[in-house]
């Protein structure tokens, strides 16, 4: 059984990079499932999209 975090990087500032924890699960395979990633895709979508609108 292991931990994993899901994250992603926002280079939109050319001094600094940050990055993004979306979250974090249990992982019990070695796989990591499918709906885990598409839950980062979009949250990183989200966010994107919010920041575009400030």
């Amino acid at each position: 059984m292991q931990i994993r975090f899901l994250a992603f990087w926002d280079k939109s500032n050319n001094k600094d990079t940050l990055v993004l924890a979306t979250h974090g699960f249990i992982k019990k395979m070695d796989k990591v499932h499918k709906n885990e990633i598409e839950r980062a895709e979009r949250i990183r979508i989200i966010y994107f999209e919010n920041k575009r609108q400030l």
